[in-house]
Parts: C-alpha cells; structure tokens; sequence
C-alpha cells in the first residue's frame, strides 16, 4: 500500500514533511551525521595545522580549502540525495536503511554533484546581480535535486523540470526555505548561547589562546549538529513538495494507485531512487 497522495495545503505539507522526520528521525540524522562527517574532520585538521607564516604553511592552506570546497559540495549533494530516496521509499511504504540510501545514491551522486554546482554558481551570479535575480532562481530551481534524483534527469532537463513544478506555487518553496532558517537560527541561537557559557566558565581558567581554540572547536562542533538536525527538514519538505506538484500537474496520484494494482513500476520517472 502507497501513502496517500492528494494535493496539499501548505500546512498539510509542512505537517506531512514534519512526521516524515520525525518517524524516521534516527535515518535522517544518521544520513547527514555520515555525509558530513568528512568535512567536519577536515575542517578541524584545518584549524588544527600550525599558524606558520611560510609560504609552505600557505600553500598547505589553500590546498585545504580547494579540497574542503568540492567535499562540503559532496557533503550536500550526497545527504540531500539520500534523504530524498527515503523519502520516496516511504511514499511506497519501502523499508530502507542508511546502507540502502547510499548504496542506491553510488549510481547518482555524480549527476547530483554537478546539479548542485551548477545551482550553486547560477544562483550566486543572481545574488551578485543585485540579490533579487538569486533569490528567483533559488525559488525556481528549488526541486532540481528532487528531479535529479527521482528522474535520471540531466541538468539542464533539471532546471526545466523545476521551473516548471515550480510554477505558480513558489511562494511555498519561499515559505519553506523561510521555515528552514529560521529553525537554523534558533537552534544555532540555542546551542550555541548554551556553549558560550561553557566556554566563558571554563575561558576563565584557561589562557587566551587556549580559549580561542576552545571557542574554534565549539563552532565546528556547533555547525556539525545544527546541519545534521535540521537540514533534513529542507529537504523532506522540497521531496514532499515534489510528488505535491507532480500530483497537481501530472495526476502523479493516479499513476500510483495504478502501478499498484498492477504491480509493476508505480510510476514513470519513479523507478530510480525505489529500484
């Protein structure tokens, strides 16, 4: 039995993506703790390496930052993939395991990769644009990554495919990307109010470099967390907007109930993150 596809009000929306995390909040939470825990691990190699003022100690720098930047890429692109497979594996009431969404996302995470690149570089030149033309695109091809996943689209069917799901309901993915910072704000906000006590307890019998370090760590540790525990909502909540729009558009709640009562596929361009 599917789960029942009709289409939502935003409320409903945001309350369906909201039970999705919270029914499977240890698989979401470990999928992003596992996708970036690389990148933590670097960034605190990083803070770590000794503060030479050589060229050597300059070039070791930069050198980490050129294979920091495309790993936090990787990082994003990968946890967000996975993410979005348990989520069609639950809208098929699949079971699935961490192990599961990685192993499916090995045949993907390539094509997801450059998607993201290519986002992240045409929304940037919009934002330098005078911001607004960012933001529309950001709204616009909020679903690419979705599409990407679910479809085997290339990138450029990827754009188009968002812009198209995307139409006339922006103002929900704006809303949605609205709930996500602000949720990203408390919590940082919270833990972060909750560690700078600590820090300032603790800063009071140490030195200043070593409270420095102390404080360093602490927004490592702090950006971890924070990305594990609520990035996962941004993306349930697009996938959950994604099967939304394909419902209103292409009568997706149609070709399901036929795929399963037939037994086969259950549903064109369905089949790549529940095969």
């Amino acid at each position: 039995m599917v789960t029942l596809l009709r289409p939502l009000s935003l409320g409903e929306l945001l309350d369906r993506a909201f039970h999705l995390y919270r029914s499977r909040f240890g698989l979401f939470v470990g999928i992003a703790a596992l996708a970036y825990l690389p990148a933590f691990v670097m960034q605190t190699v990083i803070l770590w390496l000794p503060k030479a003022t050589s060229v050597a100690a300059g070039v070791t720098a930069v050198l980490g930052l050129l294979v920091l930047l495309p790993l936090r890429y990787l990082a994003v692109a990968g946890a967000a993939a996975a993410t979005i497979i348990v989520v069609s594996a639950t809208y098929v009431e699949q079971p699935i395991t961490v192990c599961d969404a990685y192993r499916r996302l090995s045949a993907m995470l390539v094509r997801v990769f450059v998607v993201m690149v290519v986002l992240a570089i045409g929304i940037s030149v919009g934002l330098v644009l005078l911001i607004i033309p960012g933001i529309v695109l950001t709204l616009m091809w909020a679903l690419a990554i979705p599409v990407a996943v679910l479809e085997d689209a290339e990138v450029a069917e990827c754009l188009s495919r968002s812009r198209y799901l995307t139409a006339g309901h922006r103002w929900r993915v704006f809303a949605i990307f609205f709930l996500y910072f602000a949720l990203l704000f408390a919590l940082e906000l919270g833990i972060g109010g909750v560690a700078g006590v600590f820090i300032a307890v603790k800063g009071t019998h140490v030195t200043a470099t070593a409270a420095s370090a102390l404080f360093s760590v602490a927004v490592l540790i702090i950006g971890f967390l924070v990305a594990c525990l609520v990035t996962p909502v941004l993306t349930i909540a697009l996938s959950v907007m994604y099967y939304d729009e394909r419902v209103r558009k292409e009568a997706f709640d149609i070709h399901m109930m036929i795929g399963a009562l037939s037994g086969g596929p259950s549903a064109p361009g369905s089949t790549a993150a529940t095969a």
